[in-house]
């Protein structure tokens, strides 16, 4: 067999196995998320109707993501348009369907947490669904708020992905994290990344969910937790 195949058979081999780990040209897909809970469910029963998986949808640096609740009973939707100027908070509760829109440099209401005083990028490196990620220690000046350690990559191509988040001065995809939302601790694990083409209508608000105000969600979040 000629010396040149083995060469090409080698290129090939080399750049199948890197795209199994990586796209830097990636700004298209779905990215899925297992969530897992710090609390039992004997000790907080809202954890028995939280959902147990997310996903992050984006397409030119537009972002989706989603969860769903027991049986359908409520979901949650953000939607970012990066070109514009504000945020969108979709809320469903039973048949109420609700649209808060927020601007894009206000942190959203269900985060619990300020955002970190210092990010210090730690030299370890961790793989997450095929993607190598950078490690950073998050620090916070409530001494009663133990520090975390987070895990993100700068190999998927979104602008801006931590939008609306204590961490949107961090510029990269997160694929593992702990969060407080609605007074419950949860972590996120990346387990999932497709590459494929996402649909316009991800990021379209549909006509029977009806503009509200912040107080509105948060009665309606109140009452049913």
């Amino acid at each position: 067999m000629k010396p040149g195949f083995f060469i090409l058979l080698f290129i090939v081999l080399l750049y199948g196995c890197k795209n199994n780990l990586v796209n830097n040209n990636t700004d298209e897909g779905v990215i899925t998320y297992d969530v897992s809970y710090f609390d039992s469910e004997k000790d907080n029963p809202i954890i028995t109707l939280l959902p147990n998986k997310i996903e992050l949808r984006f397409k030119n640096n537009n972002i989706s993501l989603v969860s769903e609740g027991y049986l359908g009973l409520f979901s949650t939707k953000f939607i970012s348009i990066y070109e514009t100027e504000n945020s969108n908070i979709l809320l469903k509760v039973l048949n109420n369907k609700f649209n808060y829109e927020f601007p894009k440099d206000e942190i959203a209401f269900i985060y619990n947490q300020l955002p970190p005083n210092k990010i210090e990028v730690l030299d370890s490196v961790k793989i997450i669904a095929g993607y190598e990620c950078k490690l950073a220690k998050l620090s916070f000046e409530d001494k009663n708020c133990p520090s975390i350690t987070i895990c993100y990559t700068n190999e998927i191509g979104l602008a801006k992905p931590n939008r609306n988040t204590p961490l949107h001065k961090l510029n990269g995809v997160l694929l593992e994290f702990e969060s407080t939302m609605n007074q419950v601790n949860a972590k996120f694990t990346a387990t999932k990344v497709s590459l494929k083409p996402v649909e316009d209508k991800e990021f379209i608000i549909p006509d029977d969910y009806k503009k509200s105000d912040l107080a509105t969600l948060q009665k309606y979040i109140v009452d049913f937790n």
